[in-house]
């Protein structure tokens, strides 16, 4: 373990929330503001096939920072935001499925736009590069005890 788990869990639950809440209400905000409230309602936020892809996000993004070596904010933000849109893909594809879509890798990556568009995924990769800032290292790479050599 490099970080302590609640560190990881705080960093985890900030990305994925947060992310998510801001997705959800830009869409409310473009729903609201071109075609009134029409046929998007709050209750698709509350639809527990929705609340499906932030539990999985908080779960895997907790697991890489958990099992992963420290790294640089950079690299941090590169890797999560990647793990971040597989999590967006796989349970976008599991919903649609459910749904009884005929294509749901299709449905998928349309859920992947939208979240570009929406702003999600720009916000989980700058969530991700400023909270991994404010993890709390408990092992720094290799830095393992030195034995002087043996002669």
């Amino acid at each position: 373990m490099t970080v302590t788990w609640r560190s990881a869990f705080s960093y985890a639950l900030a990305v994925a929330a947060l992310s998510w809440l801001i997705g959800i209400g830009v869409e409310l905000a473009l729903a609201t503001a071109f075609s009134g409230l029409g046929d998007w309602s709050i209750t698709t936020a509350a639809d527990p096939w929705e609340l499906l892809f932030p539990a999985c996000a908080t779960v895997l993004l907790a697991a890489a920072r958990l099992l992963l070596a420290p790294m640089p904010r950079w690299r941090v933000a590169v890797i999560d935001g990647a793990l971040y849109t597989a999590v967006l893909l796989a349970c976008a594809g599991i919903t649609a499925w459910a749904a009884g879509d005929e294509q749901p890798a299709d449905s998928a990556f349309v859920t992947a736009i939208f979240a570009l568009l929406s702003l999600q995924l720009p916000a989980a990769w700058g969530l991700s590069a400023w909270r991994s800032g404010h993890l709390d290292v408990v092992l720094k790479g290799d830095q393992r005890p030195q034995v002087p050599a043996q002669r």
